[in-house]
């Protein structure tokens, strides 16, 4: 009997592998700290070429869709048909022409009633002071009032 023990025993071919193995986990790694993981970008829908869009996902095209958008926006959108869009867009004294985008889409709608609602109380105010027989023409410290509550 021999004292050699073929367990501890390991091919010169096997030691150049597990070290080839060992510097490419090794230069993977450092890749990854110096470049970090590929993601997708995420750009604005209008940004991306039509081939493109049409090999994109579902969910990354909604994702490129609401890229640089408010959620308030998005929620308008959501919650209101498009005839209902327009109208209340036309209640906030906006002519049709005013409206900047596409005028068959829900989010051109959405953004000019979004950008209405942040001056519709001095639409009020203007509407007040124009009109010679209502109660609170001149009432300055009443519509204070009213802009605090709101």
């Amino acid at each position: 009997m021999s004292t050699f023990n073929s367990v501890y025993f390991v091919d010169y071919d096997e030691i150049m592998r597990t070290e080839m193995i060992a510097l490419i986990l090794l230069r993977e790694r450092e890749y990854q700290r110096r470049v970090g993981p590929s993601r997708p970008q995420i750009r604005k829908i209008e940004d991306i070429p039509k081939m493109q869009r049409d090999l994109m996902s579902k969910s990354a095209l909604e994702e490129s869709k609401n890229f640089g958008i408010c959620q308030e926006i998005i929620d308008l959108e959501q919650k209101y048909k498009l005839k209902e869009l327009k109208e209340l867009v036309s209640k906030n004294h906006i002519l049709k022409e005013d409206v900047i985008g596409n005028k068959g889409h829900k989010r051109t709608w959405s953004k000019a009633l979004y950008k209405s609602t942040k001056w519709g109380f001095n639409s009020f105010v203007v509407g007040v002071n124009k009109e010679k027989g209502h109660p609170l023409r001149g009432q300055i410290d009443v519509l204070l009032m009213i802009q605090d509550k709101l």
